[in-house]
């Protein structure tokens, strides 16, 4: 492993800017994880108006050791010794020695109160002031760092004596030192420090509170203000892998160690590993007797105690970093995380593995570049240190867990630090970091500092039901001399059972929310055989966070290995008996696909064999609460709205789209298509004669074209997909061809209005299958031959449905051949579902109407081809 270590310098009064550069494209690693939301309550719901009293429910008063690590080198830049006793931190200075309230470590994963996990909202906090003492005269300053990486300072004199009160207005420029950096306080501030310059030799320093607050509080500590202390949910999670498993990594004894490496005199002593390093590349590997499921399993907390001292040297006695490392099956390189530091003495850390952007978990040095989500680890390690000296350590718990969950009660639980009591008020909301959630409960007492447990039911304080979304808790408590809020570390999901109900759509201008090749979605490694990925679905592309039933996406698979398949199907349910799209090696294969979403908001999307990469656009969504367009689907028997090969629908223009160029395209007011009031409609776009490899996107005319595609298509082949189009200006929608020319020839299947029925979603059944007479003749579809197919009474579809959201699929096709599918009893219609071709199996996803006794016919124009259809779920 090669050795990476982070060095400490102090910093003087001048320091360097760090520009931030726009983030790498995806295959890089080691870019900074994003900064996470400044918790930043508005003053109602604050009377300290304390930043770190706000943000940790914990003030900069040095009463306990979470204030500072107090460890030499860490958060104060001194020589041994530091102390946090008394209410007081006291340390030895000299020139450049640091206090740092918040830091920010370069290049390493943050935990803990680092400064770009819990940056300052330099917009709202404006004013410090510290309490402190010296035994001499000392000159120093008030240094920060902005996401930007620009550095300010403000110069302090502390006289020697007793204690006095240092007050500096950091949104004055007048106040900053010139030469420095900015003058300019505002925005994230991720580095917030105190810092002796000056000359002379060591003096003794004591600060006994700092405070950087808000302008219209006071300067000073605010005595019995209520500092409500969220405890659950937490940043450590849920439900953890290796207790899921059986057997949680608690080292109680050698089951839970798959291996170790430079360890020696190892024993297990009251749920302890105990071990001395005897090299730099100290390991304890762990069992992974079920497949880890890196989407779910994401909040690694290492709780470890290291001996010795603090050190980012290569000598012995540094090397203070730490990392995760992992294999996987059939790759001998190993992934392994950024660094991030850790102290002497106990601590207890907690990490996101799920970073954004999705590299930004892996070692710059790495040469294998996975991310965490979407990968399958074979092996699992916690590289404990690089120190090349001996070091003891003790290891007492790992644990990779989900976020908190619940379906029927979640115990959230808190306290207020200050003791003060009073009453509190608990909120929710969707969006970490906001303060405009939902009341869930009110008046709750308090009781001193005792910890107190609100069982949520998952209603709003009126009892009303809240939709299944992941919530972040905040507390409003108010008693003594004001009101505080305190903000949980980590959200619960509320994941109720999605029921069978009707639902109304909702079309979107089309999104990208995967797209495994670049890092969008949060995965960047193609999915391997019998891989499948949580997609998040909700919160995304305009979907809301709660209240979705389904999801419409067009999937593609590139990049491709081998032959396989995907499948989509709700989060959180069993693998269904059913695919979405068909691939052979090197193909790059689009499919729309309608599918139910599972309780935690996700889909899962597998991959069947080999590798690819796979790539999803939300064209739109379903909810049991209608739209203003009414979301109402009406099947239609297909008619062609266009056909470039022949003039239809393209002004008589004989001529194919070109590279780079689109067309414009009316859908209403034709093809039993009403003209008003139609939100979107179900198109079926074919692709034919293609002359190079490219892509089309159909997106609302008027609107700006996104970056998604609908088809994609290679040289002379014919390629059908089905589209669900927002309308846009003039009942119109444009369709853009990247390259080359080809014929595009549009069928529209239905529409969305007021009118028509709701969609039901359902779990993906299987309902025909001509190879093996499920639902319907155990024998292919010949040359001409045309079948009825019943799919309502069969159930899962119900005997009233009015139409079927369905996947077809032809395999074993022996001649280039098109099927028709069409309601029972109704003319064949001059359109074509898709288009099979041999050796390859070939999908469409259908919005069809049922005719005579809630069946479809079905047609196969040449050769003999088997038909697959699976349903994903109806219309009332």
């Amino acid at each position: 492993m090669r050795l990476r270590l982070v060095h400490l310098a102090t910093i003087g009064l001048i320091a360097a800017a760090l520009p931030v550069s726009p983030a790498s494209p995806a295959g890089a690693s080691g870019e900074p994880v994003d900064i996470f939301p400044t918790y930043s309550p508005p003053p109602a719901l604050s009377t300290s108006g304390d930043f770190a009293t706000d943000m940790f429910s914990n003030p900069w008063d040095f009463d306990d050791q979470q204030d500072l690590v107090a460890v030499p080198m860490v958060d104060v830049v001194a020589d041994p010794p530091v102390s946090i006793s008394g209410g007081l931190l006291s340390f030895p200075s000299k020139v450049g020695t640091e206090v740092r309230l918040l830091m920010e470590w370069p290049g390493v994963l943050p935990w803990g109160r680092d400064g770009r996990s819990n940056p300052i909202d330099g917009g709202r906090y404006t004013e410090v002031d510290f309490s402190i003492r010296a035994d001499a005269l000392v000159l120093g300053t008030v240094q920060f760092k902005n996401a930007a990486g620009q550095r300010g300072a403000a110069p302090f004199q502390v006289n020697p004596g007793g204690f006095q009160q240092i007050h500096i207005d950091l949104n004055d420029p007048s106040k900053f030192l010139d030469g420095v950096g900015t003058k300019q306080w505002g925005g994230p501030i991720t580095e917030f420090k105190i810092v002796r310059g000056g000359s002379g030799g060591p003096i003794n320093m004591q600060l006994d509170w700092v405070r950087l607050h808000r302008a219209d509080v006071s300067d000073s500590p605010i005595a019995r203000i209520p500092i409500p202390r969220v405890l659950t949910p937490s940043i450590e999670g849920g439900a953890d892998y290796a207790t899921d498993a059986g057997n949680p990594w608690d080292f109680n004894g050698l089951d839970d160690v798959a291996a170790l490496h430079d360890l020696g005199n190892v024993a297990f002593s009251n749920g302890s590993l105990t071990a001395r390093s005897t090299g730099n590349d100290p390991f304890v590997q762990v069992p992974l007797p079920v497949p880890l499921n890196t989407d779910r399993y994401h909040r690694l907390t290492l709780d470890a105690c290291y001996g010795g001292g603090f050190g980012l040297t290569g000598a012995p006695g540094g090397g203070m970093v730490g990392r995760m490392s992992w294999q996987i099956d059939g790759n001998p390189d190993f992934a392994t995380t950024q660094d991030f530091v850790v102290f002497p003495g106990c601590h207890r850390m907690t990490i996101d593995m799920a970073t954004q952007p999705a590299s930004a978990v892996n070692d710059e040095a790495s040469t294998l570049v996975t991310g965490w989500r979407g990968v399958r680890p074979s092996t699992l390690r916690f590289d404990l240190h690089e120190d090349p000296g001996a070091r003891d350590i003790s290891l007492n718990e790992i644990r990779l867990a989900d976020d908190a969950a619940f379906s029927t009660s979640y115990p959230i639980s808190f306290n207020d630090a200050s003791g003060t009591g009073g009453r509190a008020d608990i909120y929710v909301t969707p969006v970490e970091g906001r303060y405009d959630g939902t009341r869930i409960a009110a008046g709750v007492a308090m009781n001193g500092s005792d910890v107190v447990t609100y069982n949520w039911n998952g209603t709003d304080a009126a009892g009303n039901p809240m939709p299944n979304a992941t919530y972040w808790v905040y507390v409003v408590a108010t008693g003594g001399a004001g009101v505080g809020t305190g903000y949980s570390t980590g959200p619960v999901r509320l994941e109720k059972a999605v029921p069978a109900a009707p639902s109304y759509y909702m079309p979107l201008t089309p999104a990208r929310v995967l797209d495994t090749r670049f890092g969008t979605g949060g995965n960047i490694f193609p999915l391997q055989t019998g891989v499948f990925t949580e997609v998040d679905v909700t919160g995304v592309g305009g979907v809301p966070d709660g209240g979705v039933t389904a999801v419409v996406m067009n999937v593609t698979a590139t990049n491709t290995t081998s032959s396989g398949f995907i499948t989509a199907w709700p989060s959180g349910t069993p693998q269904p008996l059913a695919s979405n799209l068909n691939f052979l090696p090197g193909q790059t294969v689009p499919n729309l696909v309608t599918v139910k979403v599972g309780p935690n908001g996700k889909v899962n999307l597998l991959n069947s064999a080999g590798s690819t990469d796979l790539v999803a656009d939300i064209a739109g969504y379903y909810t049991t609460t209608p739209p203003a367009g009414g979301g109402r689907f009406t099947a239609v028997t297909p008619s062609r709205l266009l056909d470039t090969r022949n003039g239809t629908g393209s002004g008589g223009s004989v001529a194919p789209v070109g590279p780079q160029s689109s067309i414009d395209l009316n859908v209403v007011g034709v093809g039993g298509v009403p003209a008003t009031g139609v939100s979107a409609v179900a198109l079926n776009v074919t692709v034919d004669q293609p002359t190079v490899s490219g892509f089309l996107t159909v997106w609302p005319r008027g609107e700006v074209r996104p970056t998604a595609s609908t088809h994609n298509f290679v040289p002379g082949l014919t390629v059908a997909n089905l589209v669900l189009a927002k309308v846009g200006s003039g009942g119109q929608v444009s369709i853009f061809n990247s390259a080359g020319n080809t014929h595009v020839v549009a069928e529209v299947v239905g529409y969305f209005s007021a009118s028509g029925g709701a969609f039901v979603p359902l779990d993906p059944t299987r309902l025909i299958d001509t190879r093996n007479g499920t639902g319907t003749t155990m024998a292919p579809l010949g040359l001409g031959d045309s079948r009825t197919m019943m799919l309502a009474n069969n159930s899962p579809v119900p005997a009233n449905a009015k139409a079927v959201i369905v996947n077809v699929t032809a395999t074993n096709t022996t001649n280039p051949s098109f099927i028709t599918v069409w309601p029972t009893g109704t003319a064949q219609p001059l359109a074509s579902t898709l288009n099979p071709r041999p050796g390859e199996n070939i999908p469409n996803h259908a919005y069809l109407r049922l005719g005579t006794n809630g069946s479809l016919d079905v047609f196969n124009s040449n050769g003999s081809t088997d038909v697959v259809i699976d349903v994903f779920g109806y219309v009332m």
